[in-house]
């Protein structure tokens, strides 16, 4: 069965915050914040409560972008189904944890290179407040996408 999490950008004018991944399948990538729906959440709920852990910010006024799933190992068989979310609205000064560094980089310097890659596909998408459903399938290894498909909202 899959595995229900959260993705939640935070923008602070041209910059994103991104964090590194420490443990995990993400280990060693930059990613947004956000993680495992528990039992009894939303995914707004669990949105604003795994930023808040993973960076100190108290998040307000959530975009809802659309969902992501993600077929891994070279599988047909659903992995992960992620509720996609941004905000330009948060409280506090954000804090790396243990969960990981937290960085700000500026819109033009995200670095896909060491994020996951189907990241450079939707992010854009996102960042012009597009909203759409994706699907993306990867090799046996992760590295690489065998195929992806958009389905816009």
């Amino acid at each position: 069965m899959a595995t229900a999490v959260t993705l939640v950008h935070i923008l602070d004018g041209n910059k994103m915050l991104l964090k590194m991944g420490v443990r995990g399948i993400s280990k060693g990538k930059w990613n947004a914040p956000g993680g495992k729906i528990e039992a009894g959440e939303t995914p707004e709920q669990n949105a604003l409560r795994e930023a808040y852990e993973e960076t100190g910010l108290r998040l307000r006024n959530l975009e809802y972008h659309g969902e992501l799933k993600f077929f891994l190992g070279g599988k047909n068989e659903l992995s992960f189904h992620s509720y996609l979310f941004s905000t330009k609205e948060f409280s506090g000064n954000a804090r790396s944890t243990e969960e990981g560094e937290v960085r700000w980089f500026e819109l033009d310097e995200i670095p896909y290179d060491k994020m996951w890659p189907d990241d450079i596909f939707w992010i854009p998408k996102m960042l012009a407040g597009q909203k759409f459903d994706a699907d993306f399938f990867f090799d046996g290894e992760n590295k690489k996408i065998t195929r992806h498909e958009f389905r816009m909202g």
